[in-house]
């Protein structure tokens, strides 16, 4: 158990350190968020009533989006440099790249995340730094990487994994999508907790589910 521990750290750590050198995944996914976020601005005249009810919808929109843009770099860089198949006979137990590879990406999307708040909240004079509403966030944003570092895993290896990791993943994630916009809109309206509650369950067990899943599989996904 210590071994494997010691595995996935050090997994953790050159995936964070790999990202932190070249900062491809983190400039794309912002430069997208910003980028939409804007246009969402711009285009949408909204009153304080609606800007606080659509608020959940267009973040998560915002997220998906750019948190999309990173999960198709996951996997590329290690095939791109051929050293993916020699991290696969390195590592005593292939669940750990894929968790390494998982929480690698969710503490991205938190990146993500922190940033966007405060400025969409600048843009939209709109506060969103509510503790119900974090928590939703991070979530999704749990349950999100999980299904997409699986898919990613999938899709690394063809030609088209840029197209075809969003067509299999929004799929997969409708009940994730529903479940952070249905929780948001209630935390926002302020209305009482047993409302949204259910969908803040949703997002629990679907990041339960989904991680399980997702350790369980691996090794044959990689292996075929």
């Amino acid at each position: 158990m210590k071994n494997w521990l010691s595995t996935l750290k050090t997994l953790i750590w050159k995936d964070l350190l790999q990202e932190w050198r070249s900062k491809d995944m983190l400039t794309a996914m912002l430069a997208f968020a910003i980028l939409s976020i804007f246009i969402f601005n711009y285009a949408m005249e909204l009153d304080p009533r609606q800007r606080a009810e659509l608020a959940p919808g267009i973040l998560w929109v915002v997220i998906t989006f750019s948190g999309t843009l990173g999960l198709n770099r996951s996997f590329v860089a290690e095939q791109e440099q051929g050293s993916f198949d020699a991290l696969v006979m390195a590592v005593p137990g292939l669940g750990s790249i894929w968790l390494a590879k998982q929480i690698s990406n969710f503490l991205m999307m938190l990146v993500l995340i922190v940033i966007v708040l405060p400025v969409y909240s600048l843009l939209y004079n709109q506060n969103l730094f509510v503790p119900g509403l974090l928590l939703t966030l991070i979530l999704g944003a749990w349950s999100f990487s999980a299904a997409g570092t699986l898919l990613a895993s999938m899709t690394a290896q063809t030609r088209m994994r840029d197209l075809l990791l969003p067509v299999l993943l929004f799929p997969i994630l409708m009940p994730v999508n529903m479940a952070v916009v249905k929780a948001g809109m209630g935390i926002m309206s302020g209305a009482a907790l047993a409302s949204y509650q259910v969908w803040l369950t949703v997002l629990l067990v679907y990041g339960i589910i989904m991680t399980t899943i997702s350790l369980m599989v691996f090794d044959y996904v990689i292996l075929e």
